[in-house]
C-alpha cells in the first residue's frame, strides 16, 4: 500500500504540471486560432515521460539537498567513453526505452515532423535524465545517451512506416505556437517535456515521503 502511494505521488509530480500546461496551451490556441493536441494523445505522452523518469530514477532537488547536507553521494558513477564497457542487453534496453518517444511525438503532435525533431527530443530528454543522475547513486553514461537517442529515431521510423502503409500522407494542421521558428510545430511537446522534468525535479521528495509512510 505504501509503495502504491509513493508511486502515485511520483506520477502526480509529472501529471499535475502537465495538466496546468495543457490548459494554458488550449487557452493560447483558442486565442490565436491555432490547434492544441487532443487530450488523450497528449496525456499518453505525459504518462510515458512519467514512466521513463520512474524507471531511470532521475535525480531531484532533494537529492541535491542531501548532498549539500552531507547525506548523499558527492560523486556519481560517470562514463564518458562511448561503448568502453557496454553490455549488449543494456544498450538494447536503453534503445527500446525511447522507442515510444519517437513514435508518440508524430502520433500526438506533428505527423509531418522530420527525423531531426525526434533526434533532438530523444537527445534532450536523455541528457536531462543523465545529468540529473549525477545527484544520486545512478550511473551517468554516454552509452545511455547514444542508445536513447537512437531509440527515439527508431520509434519515429516505425511511425512513418506504419503511417505510409495505413493512410498515406496526413492532413496538415496549424499547431499551437506555430509562429515559433526554433521549434516549428514541436513547441507544445517541448513544453510538456520541460514541465514534466521540472515538476518531478522540484516536487518529488521520495526520502521525505518515504519517512512519513514507513516511519
Amino acid at each position: 500500500m505504501e509503495q502504491a502511494v509513493l508511486t502515485a505521488y511520483e506520477v502526480a509530480t509529472v501529471l499535475v504540471p502537465f495538466f496546468v500546461a495543457y490548459a494554458a496551451v488550449r487557452e493560447h490556441a483558442r486565442r490565436t486560432g491555432t490547434q492544441a493536441s487532443a487530450l488523450l494523445p497528449a496525456l499518453a505522452f505525459a504518462l510515458y515521460l512519467a514512466a521513463v523518469l520512474y524507471v531511470t530514477g532521475a535525480g531531484t532537488l532533494y537529492d541535491l539537498l542531501r548532498i549539500l547536507d552531507g547525506r548523499g553521494p558527492v560523486v556519481s558513477s560517470v562514463s564518458l567513453v562511448p561503448f568502453a564497457d557496454a553490455a549488449v542487453m543494456g544498450c538494447a534496453l536503453n534503445a527500446v526505452l525511447f522507442v515510444p518517444l519517437g513514435f508518440l511525438l508524430p502520433l500526438a503532435f506533428r505527423p509531418r515532423m522530420r527525423a531531426a525533431g525526434a533526434l533532438a527530443f530523444g537527445f534532450a530528454f536523455s541528457l536531462a535524465v543523465e545529468l540529473s543522475q549525477l545527484l544520486n547513486n545512478r550511473a551517468t553514461d554516454v552509452d545511455d545517451l547514444i542508445m536513447n537517442t537512437l531509440g527515439a529515431l527508431a520509434g519515429f521510423a516505425l511511425f512513418k512506416a506504419g503511417s505510409r502503409l495505413r493512410h498515406g500522407p496526413s492532413a496538415p494542421r496549424r499547431p499551437a505556437f506555430a509562429r515559433m521558428p526554433a521549434l516549428p510545430g514541436l513547441a507544445e511537446p517541448a513544453l510538456y517535456l520541460a514541465v514534466a522534468c521540472m515538476g518531478r525535479f522540484l516536487l518529488f521528495n521520495d526520502y521525505g515521503v518515504s519517512e512519513l509512510l514507513y516511519g
